[in-house]
């Protein structure tokens, strides 16, 4: 019995070291394999760190000083037209939207009765005219007292002036337009019947548009006439008009701090633009040709600093920024970005100084490319 004990326990502890050396064996492999796959998974994420961002290239550019104020926009004429005379409208020449200009026809009442009257004083005033020619060679000739002579004298004056006021009248039926602009209204229509009271139109100068705006007292010597400024609306996106500054107050108004000025759209514009319109007025104080600009979306806001990031060698740069002048979209820089830099515009938010950067700008990123491979075969 104790030889059987002996030879079963030598048998287990030969199995168990069998077994315990190939389980081993496995987990060491796993543990390689888990290795190597942590090795590669690292890697993979060392190569995916790049944050992608869009870049932009400082440049040379125009940039302006500018006042900003609110305004509405106005019309120094907006005119109402009465008829010169009582009668039917048979004709409207003229609706909402038309540009007219001044004496244009724009609406005709009745005439016929009229156009009688015209052609009964003239042909009354042309025979008079003959008679006359008669009467001065007699007259001349002493055939006639100088009473008959002047009789008919009156008479041929009188002629002349009816037939005057019958043209002026055949021309009161014809409704003109009293100035050049746009109809806004239309308040008549064929077969109406209209008197010396009744509105039939309302137009509108369109080239005399203006806004005025409230400036505060401090810029009072900085705000001439003729100060160039551009009027922008919300209404009519991407656009902006030419306007100069047309009066400026001589006094500021004491409860507010601020004097009013004047400003007026030029006139020529090829896009369309109209009173009561709200707008923006800027007043351009000064211009600089050849400034460096970027644009504002570069600007990164830390309390009351400024700060930009440029790249180089796809590594973002955390830079100190001093602006100059400043528009709606781009500023100008003073010290921080040199012209030809690039500067990040999107995806800054999250960015640290020394962060590596992937430019998602294709065409900003071919030129990349092509500086780095140009760059290496020099070195080469």
């Amino acid at each position: 019995m104790m030889r059987v004990f002996a030879t079963t326990s030598i048998l287990v502890l030969i199995s168990a070291l069998l077994f315990g050396c190939g389980h081993k064996g496995k987990n060491a492999n796993n543990l390689e394999n888990s290795n190597a796959a942590a090795s590669g998974e690292k890697g993979k994420k060392t190569e995916e760190a790049a944050i992608p961002v869009k870049v932009a290239t400082a440049k040379r550019g125009e940039i302006s000083s500018f006042l900003e104020f609110d305004s509405i926009l106005e019309t120094e004429s907006a005119v109402e037209v009465y008829p010169e005379s009582s009668g039917l409208v048979v004709s409207v020449q003229a609706e909402v939207g038309d540009s007219v200009g001044a004496g244009q026809v724009i609406a005709e009442l009745e005439n016929e009765e009229q156009q009688v009257n015209v052609r009964e004083s003239l042909s009354r005033f042309k025979h008079l005219q003959s008679k006359f020619k008669r009467t001065e060679d007699l007259f001349a000739r002493n055939l006639i007292n100088q009473q008959d002579y002047d009789t008919e004298v009156f008479e041929l004056e009188q002629a002349e002036i009816n037939y005057e006021r019958s043209r002026i009248r055949l021309e009161d039926t014809l409704i003109r337009a009293p100035v050049s602009g746009v109809i806004s209204k239309r308040l008549t229509q064929e077969g109406e019947r209209v008197t010396a009271s009744n509105v039939l139109f309302s137009i509108l100068n369109m080239d005399e548009l203006f806004a005025e705006v409230n400036v505060p007292g401090q810029h009072m010597l900085e705000i001439q006439k003729g100060l160039k400024a551009e009027v922008v609306s919300e209404i009519i996106e991407g656009i902006s008009y030419n306007a100069e500054v047309k009066l400026v107050s001589p006094a500021i108004d004491s409860a507010s701090g601020t004097f009013n000025v004047k400003v007026a759209v030029n006139p020529g514009s090829p896009h369309p633009i109209y009173p009561g319109m709200f707008v923006t007025v800027r007043i351009i104080l000064d211009t600089k040709k050849d400034a460096v600009i970027i644009p504002k979306a570069a600007i990164v806001h830390e309390g009351e600093k400024m700060f930009v990031y440029a790249v180089k060698d796809k590594v973002a740069k955390k830079r100190a920024f001093r602006t100059g002048y400043s528009s709606s979209d781009v500023i100008e820089s003073l010290n921080g970005v040199e012209e030809g830099e690039t500067v990040i515009v999107l995806g800054h938010n999250a960015l640290k100084d020394g962060a590596k950067v992937n430019i998602v700008d294709e065409s900003l990123s071919a030129k990349s490319s092509a500086d780095s491979e140009e760059s290496g075969a020099s070195e080469g």
